[in-house]
């Protein structure tokens, strides 16, 4: 899956705002197609730069309501007229209201038992971050697996 979105601070905040947004990992499930059973593997989130200076994150779709628990991206500024355009450019979708219901109930920062690690949110001070859409990928077979093409 695809989010799109803008990013608005001082240039420091945007690069250390990007910094942080590569170092997510997300649980991928695919579908062994020999065995039927679905088997789990860690994806690293993909960011790349787009077209008009908007952001495009890569993630199995699964984690949607995760990654904007995670980014803490609101439905208030997701219904802003102005990132029609951008949807319409970008060719992304609205994200469902459900979607920002369950990211809502999802802490953004989580401990691990057993660890003194943590996993921080993707939130950096100073820096708005304007949800534009979403884009589905094609679910595809693919060395010996059935899974989502991202």
């Amino acid at each position: 899956m695809h989010i799109y979105f803008t990013i608005r601070a001082i240039y420091s905040q945007v690069e250390l705002w990007k910094t942080l947004t590569q170092c997510h990992f997300w649980k991928w499930i695919r579908i062994n197609i020999k065995t039927g059973k679905e088997e789990l593997f860690i994806v690293q989130g993909a960011l790349r730069p787009t077209v008009l200076g908007c952001w495009e994150y890569v993630f199995p779709e699964e984690c949607l309501n995760e990654v904007l628990s995670v980014f803490q991206v609101h439905e208030k500024n997701h219904h802003d007229y102005r990132l029609a355009l951008f949807r319409k450019v970008l060719g992304c979708k609205r994200i469902p209201h459900k979607n920002f219901v369950e990211a809502a109930k999802i802490p953004s920062i989580r401990m691990l038992e057993n660890s003194m690690r943590c996993l921080h949110h993707g939130c950096v001070d100073s820096t708005a971050v304007h949800c534009i859409g979403i884009k589905k990928d094609p679910r595809i077979e693919l060395g010996g697996y059935y899974q989502e093409a991202l």
